[in-house]
């Protein structure tokens, strides 16, 4: 493990974070010691975003256009791997492109390592049907977003994950109104297919974010648990923001599912939860006397899918969706 790399990497994250205006876009990768390193680690966290994304993709029965992945701004290529991974043997070709020589190598050879079925190209795009995107808004100059977007509108499906930040996240949400206007229709984290509540007036200090799950194995493994002390990291939160969008026929909907924002906030006797639905986003209580089972488990174990009974804006009962 390349240890030093890996607290470089720490401390330009740091010092750039979500300004994409002030972003270090220089090529940061040294070595593939560094490249490995990243993989490891940083990485395998954003792995952890994708994984929670995709199984609820999953369990919605949502599938992608088959044919072809084009993976921008590949880095290690941990997103198209996860991708590739939760479809076995829809996709015969994988385009990657990165403003990184090395990171494009590098992710092209774990590619082919892990998926030996699979076409993969470096550098192109054209018609890939599925656009995939990871970790990228808080390093792009306006008009490399306006290329990004151009490349987008022609995708069949987009897969688009993020850091769970406020400043990133809400950009995240924009674009979403922005490419709502090209043809697609949103198939998560939105229930709706209205405007994005998070954008409404009123609800400024509100991001549309969500936590991943954190493999259990990993709070016990003595390697991840010197990452953490090293890195100054909390392994046991790891927040994203996504969009999921598709062009293809719209499937029923059931208006009725809402998403939990975030995660709730506990009280004794009541919770706090922010709330996603076709009337928008809103603060919503559950009290423990209404329903103890929900109140329960919105403590011990929320889900980000439910199917609220509600008074105005409190909850007397509901279910979660999955």
């Amino acid at each position: 493990m390349n240890w030093n790399a890996l607290r470089r990497l720490r401390a330009r994250f740091l010092e750039f974070g979500d300004n994409a205006e002030t972003a270090d876009r220089a090529d940061y990768w040294g070595s593939h010691s560094e490249l490995a390193s990243y993989d490891f680690t940083f990485a395998e966290r954003i792995g952890w975003k994708w994984d929670t994304l995709l199984a609820e993709l999953r369990l919605r029965g949502w599938t992608p256009p088959s044919g072809g992945v084009l993976d921008w701004g590949c880095g290690t290529g941990v997103a198209s791997r996860r991708v590739l991974s939760a479809w076995p043997g829809v996709f015969d070709r994988l385009v990657l492109t990165d403003r990184s020589g090395p990171a494009r190598r590098f992710a092209a050879t774990k590619a082919r390592e892990a998926f030996p079925d699979v076409t993969v190209e470096v550098g192109g795009g054209g018609d890939a049907g599925l656009l995939v995107v990871s970790h990228v808004l808080n390093e792009l100059p306006p008009n490399v977003l306006e290329a990004l977007l151009a490349t987008a509108a022609k995708a069949t499906a987009i897969l688009w994950v993020e850091p769970g930040t406020h400043e990133v996240s809400r950009r995240l949400c924009a674009l979403r109104e922005r490419l709502l206007g090209s043809g697609f229709h949103a198939v998560a984290p939105c229930t709706h297919a209205a405007a994005c509540g998070i954008l409404a007036p009123g609800n400024e200090r509100h991001w549309c974010h969500h936590l991943a799950r954190v493999p259990s194995e990993v709070h016990t493994d003595p390697g991840w648990g010197k990452f953490a002390q090293t890195l100054d990291l909390d392994l046991g939160r790891v927040p994203f923001s996504f969009l999921v969008l598709d062009r293809r026929a719209e499937p029923a909907r059931d208006f009725r599912e809402a998403r939990v924002i975030g995660e709730p906030r506990m009280y004794k006797g009541f919770a706090k939860v922010l709330s996603c639905q076709a009337d928008g986003v809103r603060e919503l209580t559950q009290q423990k006397r209404d329903s103890g089972e929900l109140y329960k488990e919105l403590k011990k174990d929320p889900g980000s899918l439910y199917r609220w009974e509600r008074e105005g804006d409190k909850i007397v009962g509901g279910e979660r969706v999955f």
